[in-house]
């Protein structure tokens, strides 16, 4: 019995701990067991369409001003990323903007892609030429805080910036970009007239909603203020505060009144793939509406080979339409908040991530292919700034080579220079082998006027261009040499024109340094006169230039022998001795009488007296 009563309470915890354990078992596969049983409020994965689903993505960032190097860099990415096998194509954009041809240049190269699903993440900015691109791709996404528009077209010149809102700057460099966006609206389904008052001003909008026979609402759209009276007639269009702001908010009152004064008359096409101006503002754009346009404006614009899917409204439409907001104000071009993208059906979804983004493609791989590290050399290579500062050091080394011949590291220098300003250029189809070829051989005919030919004649300006020429031609290329009457070819030449200049001024400015003191500076000097000094008489020199300088004075007027070339500076002998002496009056050849006329910090100042000794 005792024993009895010793084992109960050991058998009662045995018990215990087997029951424990078989409730951990069954709880453990409780989960299990709901999972496997419908529920009222599951969570449903995310849907992906057909369309989209894509196992690899490739993510090509674009987070830069858009130039030559960004559209080369772009196109070669996504040739990496087909030959890859990639299923979809992101462009994660967050950028300023930049040069009209290298945007439409990306744009082209997106709608040829053979892999369609193409996708632009505006990530988070994609203003002037970033929302061009963006606009080009089948879908678009946006990150917190996305921005998406002012494509208005400037010019930025010696001048200053030109922004095209009239004339031939206008003219010319709207109708591509006006193209560009409406053949993207047409081809992605964007708002036809929306994307109109991205990339210019005056563009006057009210978003309506259809209303069917059953009093649902149908298709949304933005309509003018002439289709806005024949829908609505007797109704004043209501203004107030836009639903969507312009970049700029000046001269909103002029523009009112200027579109109220066009004739209150749809905008109608000639047919289906006719330009549909957005106002009466861009009728002068528009080939099919106005006999006056440049002929620039009709080749642009008549480019367009894709249908429009806005319907034609007729006075037969009236009553039909509800107005939902009044959209733009048009005094400046929009910019799409990531609100008014969603709600204005630009964009498809909120992405923040990376895994944001995997999810929306249920993709397996998601890779990004960055800029190749060559590729952001070039565009630092690239920079106006870095280019002119590159001539200068070529220009001001070629220099010194020529006063001072066989020394190797100013020869270096100039040669490294000149390479770095052109290897830019050849890689980016800015540049062929004739603007080398005119370069070097304006160096040539500079190098013969001034050791062989005497005096400064038609070598010597012949040289003088040639070098020039070449220089400037290597800036602009094709952009600006094919057209230079058009106002693009006008401001790059222009542009490339000052850059140029500014580099021969401050290379200018280097070697007016380097002929007032160069032969008065110790180690230079001794770099000048390196193949023409012994190495006794060298350091002697230099320690009487430097203990001695108060007495060179006393040599003016007497006479001595140039001990080395002067081109201007060298070494003379006088008396015995040598000094670091520079001449006045251009070169003087080896062993020709030179007399002292002055002094010049540590070195004399010579001219030739007649005779050789």
């Amino acid at each position: 019995m005792p024993i009895a009563q010793r084992n109960e309470p050991g058998l009662l915890r045995q018990g215990g701990w087997t029951l424990r354990r078989l409730l951990v078992l069954l709880l453990s596969f409780f989960p299990l067991y709901l999972s496997a049983q419908p529920t009222s409020s599951p969570t449903q994965p995310v849907t992906v369409p057909a369309s989209r689903q894509a196992d690899r993505v490739a993510i090509i960032p674009i987070h830069e001003p858009i130039d030559k190097v960004t559209a080369f860099s772009v196109k070669r990415r996504m040739d990496l990323a087909i030959q890859g096998g990639a299923q979809a194509i992101v462009f994660d954009i967050n950028t300023p903007g930049g040069e009209v041809p290298s945007v439409l240049e990306i744009c082209s190269a997106i709608k040829a892609s053979s892999v369609p699903n193409t996708v632009a993440w505006i990530h988070p900015q994609a203003y002037s030429g970033g929302a061009i691109i963006a606009l080009s791709c089948r879908e678009i996404v946006v990150a917190d805080g996305a921005m998406m528009g002012d494509a208005l077209p400037i010019m930025i010149g010696p001048g200053g910036v030109d922004v095209a809102t009239q004339g031939e700057l206008r003219k010319k460099q709207v109708p591509p970009v006006l193209a560009e966006v409406v053949d993207s609206a047409r081809v992605r389904g964007w708002d036809e007239f929306i994307v109109q008052a991205v990339v210019i001003d005056r563009v006057e909008l009210w978003w309506v909603e259809e209303v069917k026979a059953d009093g649902s609402p149908g298709k949304r759209m933005a309509i003018n203020e002439p289709e806005f009276r024949m829908l609505f007639p007797g109704q004043e269009p209501p203004r107030g505060s836009p639903g969507i702001i312009a970049a700029s908010s000046e001269g909103l009152s002029g523009m009112t009144r200027q579109s109220q004064s066009q004739p209150d008359r749809p905008l109608v096409p000639e047919n289906e793939k006719s330009f549909r101006p957005a106002t009466p503002a861009l009728e002068d754009l528009s080939p099919s509406l106005s006999g006056e346009s440049s002929a620039a404006s009709v080749q642009d614009l008549d480019m367009l080979t894709s249908a429009s899917g806005r319907p034609v409204l007729t006075p037969a439409d009236a009553g039909k339409w509800r107005v939902v907001r009044y959209l733009t104000n048009g005094s400046g071009p929009i910019v799409m908040s990531k609100q008014d993208m969603l709600d204005y059906g630009f964009a498809s979804r909120n992405i923040n991530t990376d895994a944001d983004l995997q999810a929306y493609f249920g993709a397996r791989e998601l890779v990004r292919i960055q800029p190749t590290w060559s590729e952001r050399i070039v565009k630092t290579l690239s920079n106006m700034w870095v280019r002119m500062l590159l001539i200068a050091v070529f220009l001001l080394a070629l220099f010194i080579e020529m006063v001072s011949p066989g020394l190797i590291v100013p020869s270096a220098v100039a040669g490294v220079a000149l390479l770095l300003v052109m290897a830019p250029a050849w890689m980016l189809g800015l540049a062929g082998w004739w603007e080398a070829i005119a370069i070097l051989t304006g160096i040539m005919l500079i190098l013969m006027e001034i050791f062989v030919i005497p005096g400064f004649g038609v070598a010597g300006v012949s040289g003088l261009v040639l070098l020039f020429g070449g220089l400037v031609m290597s800036f602009v290329g094709a952009s600006g040499g094919v057209f230079p009457s058009t106002p693009v070819g006008q401001a790059d030449l222009t542009r490339a024109a000052v850059t140029v200049l500014l580099a021969m001024s401050a290379a200018g400015g280097g070697i007016f340094f380097v002929t007032k003191y160069f032969g008065s500076l110790p180690v230079l000097g001794r770099l000048i006169l390196d193949g023409s000094r012994e190495t006794g008489d060298e350091e002697l020199s230099l320690a009487e230039a430097m203990g001695e300088s108060d007495d060179l004075r006393v040599l003016v007027g007497k006479e001595g022998v140039a001990h080395s070339p002067l081109r201007p500076s060298g070494r003379v002998e006088i008396e015995g001795a040598l000094y670091d002496a520079k001449s006045s009056l251009g070169y003087v050849a080896s062993g020709s009488a030179v007399r002292v006329v002055g002094t010049e910090g540590w070195s004399i100042v010579v001219e030739e007296a007649g005779g050789s000794a």
